[in-house]
C-alpha cells in the first residue's frame, strides 16, 4: 500500500452522493408537478407527483442530518474537539477501549495524539457497514497510514458482552454507536463499559442522549449513570462544546456523556 499523500478515511463512502441524489430526484419530480399543473393533468397524477416531491425532499434532508457527522470536515471537527475534551479528563496513559470503532475514527487519532496509550478498537462491523467502507480492514489501514498500527489493535466484539477482563482499561470511549444498539434500555451498554474500566477510569461517550435510556430528561440520565458506579458524571451538548455539524443535526440531540468509575 502506498502511504504517501494518503490520509485516514473514517466517513461513509457516498453519503453526500445519496443526499444529492434524493434532493435531485425531488427537484425533478417538482418540475414534473409544475408542468403537470400547467398542462392541467388529472388530480391523482398531480397528487402523486407532489407526494414524491415531499418524500424525496424530506428523505434527502433526513439523510443529510443523520449522516452529516460522517462528512470529512465534520469528522475532523469532532476529532479535534474530542481530543480537547479528553485532555481535560485523562492523563493520556494506559490502555484505551474504543467501542464501535468503525474505521478507527476515535482509536487512530487518539493513538496519534497520545504516544503512551495502547488502543483497542472493537466492533461487530455489520455487512451493511462494510458496503459503506467501514470495516476492520479499513480501521487497520487507517492505523498504518497514521503510523500508529503498533499501538492499535482491532478485534470483533459486542458492546453488550465485551471480550475483556474486569477493570482492563483506564479509558473507554465511543462515538455514535450506543444509539444503534437495539435494547430497551441502553444503560446496560454503559454498565458493560463500567465493568471493563479500572477503578478511577474514565468513560467518554459521544452519542444521542438522553433518548433510549429509560429516562425523561438529562438530569434523570445523570442520576441513573451515577447509581451504576460513576462519579463526576457530566453531560454537554456538541453545540455547547463548540461543534456545529450543520444542517438539521440539532434534532438528534448529539452530546457528550462522561464520568469516572468509583474506586473500590
Amino acid at each position: 500500500m502506498n502511504e504517501r499523500n494518503q490520509e485516514p478515511c473514517y466517513g461513509f463512502k457516498g453519503s453526500a452522493f445519496i443526499t444529492l441524489t434524493l434532493i435531485g430526484c425531488g427537484v425533478v419530480v417538482l418540475t414534473l408537478a409544475i408542468a403537470f399543473t400547467v398542462l392541467s393533468y388529472s388530480t391523482w397524477q398531480l397528487a402523486l407527483c407532489w407526494f414524491f416531491v415531499v418524500i424525496f425532499m424530506v428523505g434527502g434532508l433526513f439523510w443529510d442530518s443523520m449522516s452529516s457527522v460522517a462528512y470529512p470536515a465534520n469528522v475532523r471537527a469532532l476529532e479535534e474537539n474530542f481530543l480537547i475534551k479528553l485532555k481535560t479528563l485523562w492523563d493520556g496513559k494506559g490502555k484505551l477501549l474504543d467501542i464501535g470503532t468503525g474505521g478507527g475514527r476515535l482509536a487512530v487519532p487518539i493513538a496519534k495524539e497520545f504516544p503512551e496509550v495502547h488502543v483497542t478498537g472493537v466492533d461487530i462491523w455489520p455487512k451493511s457497514w462494510s458496503s459503506w467502507g467501514l470495516n476492520k480492514e479499513r480501521a487497520e489501514e487507517n492505523a498504518v497510514i497514521a503510523k500508529v498500527n503498533e499501538r492499535c489493535v482491532f478485534q470483533y466484539g459486542n458492546a453488550l458482552e465485551l471480550p475483556f477482563k474486569d477493570g482492563e482499561f483506564s479509558l473507554v470511549v465511543s462515538a455514535f454507536t450506543f444509539h444503534a444498539i437495539n435494547v430497551p434500555d441502553r444503560t446496560v451498554v454503559i454498565k458493560e463499559a463500567l465493568r471493563v474500566l479500572a477503578p478511577g477510569g474514565t468513560l467518554l461517550v459521544c452519542d444521542l442522549f438522553p433518548k433510549g435510556y429509560g429516562v425523561k430528561n438529562v438530569p434523570e440520565l445523570l442520576e441513573k449513570v451515577e447509581k451504576l458506579g460513576f462519579s463526576d458524571v457530566k453531560h454537554e451538548s456538541l453545540k455547547k462544546a463548540g461543534i456545529d455539524l450543520g444542517r438539521l443535526s440539532f434534532i438528534w440531540k448529539m452530546s457528550y456523556l462522561s464520568g469516572n468509575k468509583i474506586s473500590d
